[in-house]
């Protein structure tokens, strides 16, 4: 199938639209957004080689949210039957598709259990802000330059270096190698982007996330934490664990 262009700010479907295809994103970025046109609130920012509308491939339901591109966006398609046929014929090729329906169970396993918590941004807002990942351990300098690196794709998941070549169950845009007894879980955190600012979301991990001193996730209570404008501390699992990393949250 033929890729599909959109135009900046134009709608690729609408919450009640039919689940025919899931989406990967060749060039541009696209923004999934929550009660829209309503009283819209954004929930991811993508960049090039995300996948969206995946659910289409498993149910036949309404879609449940609205995707809209922020740039001029090129995307190819994949139906349900496709899918099925890469499963048969080229299982390795799937593991991308089934990475993010493993993702999407966390994601919404953790907003069931702390529905009352999660933010709420408003899309609207005229302040947009820079992110930056700056590392402040060995460790942590061992996969970031020294000079940090500008996150630009939300969410921005961060986990544990998986022991073999690929693993079809995790999703991550950085890995930590880490070493027994563990600190770092496979799926740690992700720093998530919306009107108001950044996010810190503990993914489900061992051990929790500690933001500003704030201990999430784990066997702490809450899992979503807002980052400061100005500089954050983010610790990966325990007190003691090697990586540890500054958060620039900068107005634009």
């Amino acid at each position: 199938m033929a890729d599909t262009i959109y135009d900046p700010q134009e709608i690729i479907f609408t919450k009640g639209d039919p689940s025919d295809f899931a989406y990967v994103i060749k060039s541009g970025d696209v923004e999934i957004l929550d009660n829209y046109p309503e009283d819209p609130v954004k929930l991811a920012h993508l960049n090039d080689g995300e996948i969206f509308g995946e659910m289409g491939l498993v149910d036949e339901r309404p879609r449940s949210l609205t995707a809209r591109a922020v740039s001029e966006t090129r995307v190819s398609k994949i139906s349900r039957d496709e899918f099925v046929d890469l499963i048969l014929k080229k299982p390795e090729e799937s593991f991308r598709y089934l990475r993010m329906f493993f993702e999407r169970l966390r994601a919404m396993n953790t907003r069931v259990a702390h529905s009352d918590e999660v933010p709420k941004p408003k899309v609207g807002k005229t302040t947009d802000f820079t992110v930056t990942l700056i590392p402040k351990t060995p460790s942590a300098a061992s996969v970031v330059s020294q000079e940090g690196t500008e996150i630009t794709s939300f969410p921005f998941r961060i986990g544990r270096r998986s022991t073999r070549n690929e693993d079809p169950l995790e999703i991550n845009d950085l890995v930590l190698p880490d070493a027994r007894p563990f600190n770092v879980s496979r799926n740690h955190f992700a720093i998530e982007k919306n009107s108001d600012g950044a996010i810190i979301h503990d993914r489900g991990s061992y051990l929790g996330t500690i933001v500003n001193g704030k201990s999430i996730g784990g066997h702490h209570r809450g899992a979503w934490t807002s980052l400061n404008v100005g500089k954050n501390e983010v610790i990966v699992g325990s007190q003691h664990s090697p990586f540890r990393f500054q958060i620039n949250v900068t107005e634009k």
